[in-house]
Parts: C-alpha cells; sequence; structure tokens
C-alpha cells in the first residue's frame, strides 16, 4: 500500500479519537443542571411516544400509567378527564387512521415538560372525520419519578394555509 495513503489513514483516524475525546470532555464539563435538563426532556418525549402507541394499540394499562388522574384534555370541542380519554379511545369514538407528528419541541421547567407539535393526523371522533393540520401541547410532570401527561390541547389549523 502506499505510504500516503496509510499516513492519510492513520491521520484520519488520529482526528476522529481526538474530535470523540472532546465531545466526550464537552459532555462531562456539562453542569449537571443541563445533562439532567436533557435527561428529562428525552424521559418526557420518551411518555409522549408511549401514550402515542397506546393510543394507536388501544393498551388501556399504558394509558392508565401514562395519563395523570386530574387529567385535562381540550380538543375538538369538548374538554375530557383521564376516565372520558381512556373511554373514547377504547369504544373508537377516538379512532386514529394515520398518527403523525412533526417539528416538536420540549420546554422543560423543572418537573414539567411542556411538548409541543405540528400534527398532520388523520383521526375520526365521534364518527366526524378530522383531516385538518393541527397544532397541540402536551403537559408532562414528574409525579412520584414518573412522568405522566396532566394536560393536552389541540388546535385545528385552516386547511387553507
Amino acid at each position: 500500500m502506499n505510504r500516503s495513503i496509510v499516513k492519510q489513514v492513520l491521520l484520519t483516524f488520529i482526528g476522529i479519537l481526538i474530535l470523540t475525546a472532546a465531545s466526550d470532555n464537552v459532555l462531562r464539563a456539562m453542569p449537571p443542571g443541563e445533562k439532567s435538563d436533557e435527561t428529562a426532556k428525552v424521559a418526557a418525549l420518551k411518555v409522549d411516544e408511549e401514550f402515542n402507541k397506546a393510543v394507536r394499540t388501544k393498551d388501556r394499562a399504558a394509558l392508565e400509567r401514562v395519563l395523570a388522574d386530574d387529567l385535562s384534555w381540550v380538543a375538538r370541542g369538548d374538554r375530557l378527564n383521564k376516565s372520558q380519554v381512556i373511554a373514547d379511545v377504547l369504544s373508537e369514538n377516538l379512532h386514529f387512521k394515520a398518527l403523525t407528528h412533526d417539528n416538536i419541541q420540549v420546554k422543560l421547567f423543572d418537573n414539567t415538560a411542556v411538548v409541543t407539535g405540528h400534527s398532520t393526523s388523520i383521526l375520526e371522533y365521534k364518527g366526524k372525520l378530522f383531516t385538518a393540520p393541527r397544532l397541540f401541547t402536551s403537559v408532562y410532570m414528574n409525579l412520584n419519578g414518573q412522568w405522566q401527561m396532566v394536560a393536552h390541547q389541540v388546535t385545528d389549523l385552516d386547511e387553507k394555509k
């Protein structure tokens, strides 16, 4: 093999090692609060995904675990509590034909995570089909060491925009 190729490969490898070590040091140097904030954001997003999966699969146990007892759910002209949301999901009153979210952001405030995003989900609610895009806000709190949804709000957007 040509020495210059070997030299380039070695230099590239050494460069990767240096960059990896440097990024590792940056994470270690990050203040503890920032590390825990990122961990909390990831945990809140994981619970949000668990909720979305539970809705798709009609998993009562997961819904019971993820939704807080004092849940406030506001969407499509209704304000529902935990048992009403679960009943809607399990009874087919709320049926997602497609569940698609994008532009998701998480803001953390102590033990509260506010998850916002854009939804192009297609759903049927109480026999009416909803295809318009929506903005949503889900609020999660870390209650007794477990992230739970305490509030959810949906705003329909004009389809023409």
